[in-house]
């Protein structure tokens, strides 16, 4: 598995102070959190190397560009970021097999990305691609259950950007008769409880789709702000699946 980028509450609360605005010192951002000059100058220039277009200027750091990316420091649930890997859901069942639940793992890229019965799941940069762990009380023949609010979960999402979706009876999403997004659950257990459940989804946003698919970015004709629709998607696939399929609040 490569390396992922995972939560950093440092560097979250750099970025809070630089979104402030104006020129942050260093002596400042060392002060307020706790750690050396030099300490804060590595997390500037790992942010940097990451797309976040930082100043130094004689009286400190200034941010004037941020990548608009789906990084864990920039999300309310616990995630696990890659440049590029060969699916997300075989870097998912990883960790569910470690222990770990409510998790979201996301790519910028995917090598081998896959879709339902086997089918491959083109990977672009520009799109959003990740799987999700879970641990609900179900048996293995209730797991598609799960795919029903996470479907909603889509629909309402695309639905804020004025778009109108159709979901078919696999749960694939449709904008004007083309396909934009795709869901994926893989499950281990028992027959009566399954250990995990791991939710697949590619979204088309800002990537060149396959032909006969659509992105966002083509049916709106400019791009989407990939953290902000990540956000949204994210917070409202927690919200349906919370009440039936979720043990207990993970927002950190």
């Amino acid at each position: 598995m490569r390396k992922a980028i995972k939560r950093s509450e440092v560097k979250r609360k750099i970025l809070q102070e630089l979104r402030k605005g104006g020129i942050v010192s260093g002596d400042d951002l060392a002060s307020n959190l706790g750690i050396s000059r030099v300490a804060v100058w590595k997390h500037i220039k790992e942010l940097r190397a990451l797309g976040y277009e930082i100043v130094s200027t004689p009286k400190g750091y200034r941010l004037l560009k941020s990548p608009n990316k789906p990084y864990p420091w920039e999300l309310e649930f616990e995630s696990y970021y890659f440049t590029e890997v060969s699916s997300t859901m075989d870097v998912a069942k990883e960790l569910a097999r470690k222990g770990l639940d409510k998790v979201f793992v996301i790519a910028e890229t995917q090598k081998k990305g896959r879709g339902r019965l086997g089918r491959e799941w083109e990977s672009q940069r520009g799109g959003l691609y990740f799987s999700f762990v879970l641990r609900p009380n179900l048996s293995l023949k209730e797991v598609d259950k799960i795919l029903v609010p996470v479907s909603k979960a889509i629909f309402e999402t695309l639905r804020e950007y004025f778009l109108s979706s159709d979901i078919t009876p696999n749960y694939d999403v449709f904008v004007n008769g083309k396909k934009i997004a795709g869901i994926l659950v893989e499950a281990e257990g028992e027959i009566d409880k399954v250990e995990y459940v791991i939710i697949g989804v590619g979204v088309n946003v800002n990537n060149s789709p396959p032909e006969g698919a659509t992105s966002m970015r083509n049916e709106l004709g400019q791009e989407v702000n990939l953290l902000e629709f990540t956000k949204k998607l994210f917070e409202r696939i927690y919200h349906n699946l919370s009440d039936n399929f979720l043990s207990s609040p993970s927002n950190p």
